[in-house]
């Protein structure tokens, strides 16, 4: 430090001095006067020029002093030195004999708090913390115009397992030493039912191709799509034995005996039931898309885009065509007999074909990384239902050895219907999904599925043949079970 100090001449003294005081040294310089007199002012005006011209050599002098004392100090500190701690702020630094400065002067490190970070840091208006120092790296870049919606053409592929309603239940068969000869419940043991055995989950697909027109003046986008959804086939088998030294009836046959021959008084009843949906659909979509999205500021200083999280709603407008066939078949036999001496065998196949207006909606609620919500559509539609049956039965055998007279010979017939009537066809999802990349997508949802109008196979008994070419196209089904899928644009 410098300090420069001039001495007016006393009465006593005769000369001017000036005196330049440092940490170090303390100089006086004395003035010469050219005139006699200290008090002239020719005198005056010099020690003021030469007061400048001190001052100036006095700043350059001082810069060269601090320049040598900061790199001793840099001399005197090891690379290794850590400075003194909270606690140890005011004691002296031993290890640092180099250091020029007083130990109030050192600038400890101070321990600041997460929440005064979080404060401090700038953030979005909803609130959103991040701890600064707990990310390992910067949060990617998201933004609804880049990761929703992005390409031309998108799609989806669904794996789907679903179970089927139970069959309309009718009698088919029943023991008369079980339940007796006219069964007043046929509900108890001893009866041969439709629904006997549940349908057991089976595999389907459903998949979706579309292409994006565009957007329109209110910011939506224009699509069309075409879906598949089917692929859905159900089968079960059944049977039923007499009792030991009893016979088996149907009341499908019309009467109980004498009945039909190859039906009455049969030791085995089989049947096997199979049924079978698909539909395609093209529709025309509607859908919102998020918002504007928002600036975030990063841990680093940088500004990143993020889309707000929002309700998506959307509407379809198209057609669908779907199809429902089913697949009856109910046989009686003897153990021990030949076919061709005792048998029967009743067969109905059902062909449905529904074609309507497609009407669908959704609502997601879209994330970031990821989103959930439901999807759904009704189709009124024209139900087309059409029958086939095919009977026939033999009985060779010699008459039994008793007063009741079984029917013996043989018979066949066949006989087809058609149907046109309403129908409809309605389906829910209630899905949720993880965005993995900007173009890709895993999906799992639950799924219902409910055809009405048709023409199933159960509804359709006429093995008396008392009202020939008939059909029944009030049958209905319902499906439910879980999907899982991928989706994504390009």
């Amino acid at each position: 430090m410098t300090i420069l100090r001039t001495d007016i001449p006393f009465p006593d003294r005769d000369r001017p001095v000036i005196t330049i005081a440092t940490d170090r040294s303390e100089r006086h310089l004395p003035i010469q006067a050219w005139l006699s007199g200290s008090r002239s002012l020719t005198g005056f005006v010099l020690v003021l020029v030469l007061m400048l011209m001190t001052a100036v050599v006095a700043v350059q002098a001082q810069a060269k002093e601090d320049e040598e004392d900061v790199s001793l100090l840099q001399d005197a500190m090891s690379p290794d030195m850590v400075l003194p701690s909270d606690a140890e702020a005011e004691e002296a630094t031993p290890d640092a004999p180099g250091m020029l400065v007083e130990p109030e002067e050192v600038l400890a490190r101070e321990a600041m708090s997460p929440d005064f970070i979080e404060e401090v840091s700038a953030r979005a208006a909803d609130g959103l913390r991040v701890q600064d120092f707990a990310l390992e790296e910067m949060p990617a870049e998201i933004s609804s115009g880049k990761w929703f919606s992005s390409g031309q053409w998108y799609g989806s592929a669904e794996v789907l397992m679903m179970s089927r309603s139970r069959n309309y239940r009718r009698v088919m068969g029943y023991d008369p030493s079980v339940v007796g000869i006219v069964p007043a419940n046929r509900n108890l043991a001893g009866t041969f039912v439709t629904t006997g055995i549940p349908w057991d989950l089976v595999p389907g697909a459903r998949l979706t191709i579309g292409e994006h027109f565009g957007r329109d003046d209110l910011d939506r986008d224009e699509s069309l799509e075409f879906t598949y959804y089917g692929g859905l086939s159900f089968f079960v088998q059944d049977s039923y034995n007499a009792r030991p030294r009893s016979y088996l009836v149907t009341p499908l046959a019309g009467t109980i005996l004498p009945g039909l021959p190859g039906f009455t008084a049969a030791q085995t009843y089989n049947s096997t039931i199979s049924s079978n949906y698909n539909s395609i659909e093209l529709n025309y979509k509607l859908d919102r898309r998020l918002g504007r999205d928002k600036l975030i500021m990063s841990p680093n200083g940088g500004w990143a885009r993020h889309a707000e999280r929002g309700w998506l709603p959307a509407i379809l407008v198209g057609t669908r065509l779907a199809s429902v066939n089913e697949t009856f078949t109910f046989a009686s036999s003897r153990p021990d007999v030949s076919s061709s001496q005792y048998s029967g065998r009743y067969d109905i196949q059902t062909q449905n074909l529904l074609w309507g207006l497609n009407l669908g909606s959704e609502l997601i609620s879209q994330n970031e990384h990821y989103y959930w919500g439901l999807r759904g559509r009704v189709t009124p539609a024209v139900s087309f239902a059409a029958n086939q049956q095919q009977a026939a039965g033999i009985n060779t055998l010699p008459p039994p050895p008793s007063t009741t007279t079984v029917a013996r010979g043989a018979f066949s017939w066949q006989q087809a219907a058609d149907q046109i009537g309403p129908g409809f066809i309605g389906d829910l999802s209630i899905l949720g999904g993880w965005q993995v990349t900007p173009n890709f997508a895993v999906q799992i949802g639950y799924d219902f599925l409910w055809v009405a109008g048709i023409a199933t196979a159960t509804r359709q008994f006429n093995l008396d043949n008392v009202r020939p070419n008939s059909i029944d196209g009030g049958g209905q089904v319902f499906y439910n079970g879980l999907s899982m899928g991928v989706e994504g644009s390009w």
